[in-house]
């Protein structure tokens, strides 16, 4: 006991003290922060694998289920629709009893989904499995990111929410080609199955590193807002944004194995080397996103040159089939540019509310899940029945609505009469 609690004392920050905090420099601030940013980016990486840990296998699952390729791409969305339903609930409910009971919860879920998953024959109840899944990470989902808002000043919170994406990321950079690689041994299930015992020992880490009770009272805060007064023109364009871009990153996340395996043939073990190198562009895009966002003026229209981006490199990834190399190779610039602006997205969204921020970035989440699920959804049946160049166009196209609904919330966000207002004061400033 005494060794958990010298860990704890080690990784938690304490609430108390956050006016000798206000006179800590930026910089030192951070390097305080950083174990427990380390601590949530691993958890976050392993319960985004939970999402897609599936993707390299849908072709296997289909064959096992006795179901088509179109159909086992709706296990993808439907972990969609509950996590989407469920963030909405556990941000505003880590508002009021604390974010840890509410990750905590969100754990027994997906620690159980993936064992599930894998002891079943039936669609029918993988598709209850997924639903799970899905409850699961939304309620942790739903809380991670205001853990980072309550500990971070604005000025700081594009790098330190880039730490948690970064967690996303790695999902894709580390995580899925680690589940590809052990599928080429013990196949899916058994590669489902050790995803559930690393949860576990996630569970475990989150537990000791994130406070226990009602979340920090901030510095001169009244009670916060309702959440529809926050629901203004330019947040809404911003949340729409955000789904846009999940919708483009969830493409990515589910479909990017398929087309390499359908375009090329190559088997699970190259496939692993190549996704890690298209997934590297995220982890890399990640990192750069958050440094600019604490740097530039505007948050919104840094995410809005990423969609951009992305919007032009959709059409020769997904039209094109000019080798395995080079068709890596725009995968990486492709993921690289989609990952710019998230943080910018996510420290935005954080901004408009301090007392509010579980309840926003679990709408936020929310959005972001109709992104997946759409993604999920029509994507499996484009590539069913047009092909990956039809799946191109739709992302490029999302793209670029995503890029003008960004520059939309900034554009609204100049006038006065738009911008939501700011209560309380945060920590450490």
């Amino acid at each position: 006991m005494a060794a958990v609690l010298r860990v704890r004392r080690a990784f938690a920050y304490d609430p108390r003290d956050m006016e000798a905090a206000a006179s800590v420099t930026a910089h030192a601030r951070l390097r305080q922060g950083r174990l427990l940013l380390w601590s949530l980016c691993i958890a976050t990486f392993l319960v985004n694998i939970a999402a897609i840990a599936i993707s390299p296998f849908l072709r296997d699952i289909a064959s096992d289920l006795g179901v088509d390729l179109a159909a086992a791409g709706l296990l993808i969305a439907l972990t969609s629709v509950t996590w989407g339903v469920t963030s909405l609930i556990a941000g505003s409910l880590s508002d009021r009893i604390g974010r840890r009971p509410v990750m905590m919860a969100g754990f027994l879920g997906l620690i159980a989904a993936p064992l599930g998953l894998a002891a079943t024959w039936s669609f029918a109840t993988a598709s209850a499995w997924r639903l799970v899944n899905g409850v699961g990470g939304g309620a942790y989902m739903g809380s991670v990111f205001a853990v980072v808002s309550d500990r971070f000043p604005s000025a700081e919170r594009g790098r330190a929410m880039g730490w948690i994406v970064t967690g996303q990321s790695l999902s894709l950079v580390v995580g899925i080609p680690l589940v590809t690689f052990a599928g080429d041994f013990v196949g899916w299930r058994g590669a489902l199955a050790a995803q559930a015992i690393a949860l576990l020992l996630a569970a475990m880490l989150v537990w000791l590193v994130v406070p226990a009770g009602a979340r920090p009272k901030l510095v001169g805060a009244a009670a916060g807002p309702p959440v529809r007064t926050l629901l203004t023109p330019p947040v809404v364009a911003l949340l729409a944004a955000s789904a846009a871009e999940r919708f483009i990153y969830g493409g990515v996340a589910s479909y990017t194995a398929t087309f390499l395996r359908d375009s090329y043939e190559i088997p699970f073990g190259p496939l692993a080397v190549a996704l890690a190198i298209v997934a590297s562009g995220n982890l890399l895009g990640s990192f750069v996103g958050g440094y600019l966002s604490d740097k530039l003026p505007s948050r919104q229209l840094l995410a809005s040159a990423s969609l951009v981006g992305t919007a032009v490199l959709a059409l020769p990834l997904l039209l094109w089939q000019p080798g395995l190399t080079i068709s890596v190779l725009l995968g990486l610039v492709f993921t690289l540019a989609n990952a710019l602006g998230r943080p910018a997205i996510l420290a935005a969204i954080s901004d408009v509310s301090s007392e509010a921020s579980g309840s926003l970035l679990g709408i936020n989440i929310t959005f972001s899940s109709v992104g997946w699920l759409t993604s999920s959804a029509i994507g499996g049946w484009l590539i069913a029945v047009y092909g990956f160049p039809a799946f191109g166009l739709v992302t490029s196209a999302v793209s670029l609505a995503g890029s003008g609904l960004a520059a939309l919330a900034w554009w609204l966000g100049r006038r006065p009469w738009d911008r939501a207002p700011r209560h309380g004061v945060e920590v450490g400033t």
